[in-house]
């Protein structure tokens, strides 16, 4: 039986969507081969176990974030032309992925083990080193011109990013309290990402 198979890819896609949407505890091997049209003896087969499955998964959306955030250049950018382009792009990237936000932040308030593992990975990323170097010297240029407010990086970026995901958790209870369709919740993200920017740029003029 070939590793890399249509069943293989099949069985994580099924586990992805029932880990996304149920989370790790309330999904079982059985949940996973009864959604990807299987047994259970081919998920342990493949995967060994719900654990290995899940930290697969859980790697790769973590990744998904870490690409996006460094996925803009920022050299020979002023601070205020860099943010809308990262709000932007964040803002695409959680588009397509909404369930993303609740998934991760979930699982890392529940598991000590995986908020360690994540903490590894960001210390020991290249790309993310260089990235909030980045981030971070031009964070201070702007503070020394007096172009911005004084303000420690760490909180700007946290700022930004929990506004955003906040956007998304909520989003749910926002589309099911109004009844929103479709084009309505794309409305409204556009309406959260405009004004994102606005109240984090107009924040940080200096006085």
């Amino acid at each position: 039986m070939a590793k890399n198979s249509q069943l293989e890819e099949r069985i994580l896609l099924a586990a992805e969507e029932l880990f996304m949407t149920n989370g790790f505890d309330a999904t079982s091997t059985t949940d996973i081969a009864k959604r990807a049209g299987c047994n259970q003896a081919l998920v342990h087969y493949y995967y060994r176990t719900k654990e290995n499955l899940f930290h697969q998964i859980f790697t790769e959306k973590f990744q998904l974030i870490l690409s996006y955030i460094q996925a803009e250049s920022h050299e020979n950018q002023t601070l205020s032309e860099a943010l809308p382009i990262f709000i932007d792009s964040y803002f695409e990237m959680l588009s397509q992925n909404r369930k993303l936000p609740f998934f991760l932040i979930k699982e890392l308030i529940i598991n000590e083990e995986r908020r360690q593992m994540m903490r590894k990975k960001m210390i020991t990323d290249v790309g993310s080193l260089k990235y909030y170097a980045a981030w971070d010297q031009m964070v201070k240029a702007e503070i020394e011109k007096g172009a911005i407010r004084p303000i420690e990086t760490m909180d700007l970026t946290l700022d930004v990013m929990s506004l955003i995901i906040f956007t998304f958790i909520s989003l749910p209870l926002y589309s099911d309290l109004f009844n929103q369709n479709e084009d309505e919740i794309k409305d409204y993200l556009q309406r959260r990402k405009s004004e994102i920017k606005t109240l984090i740029i107009n924040g940080l003029k200096s006085k």
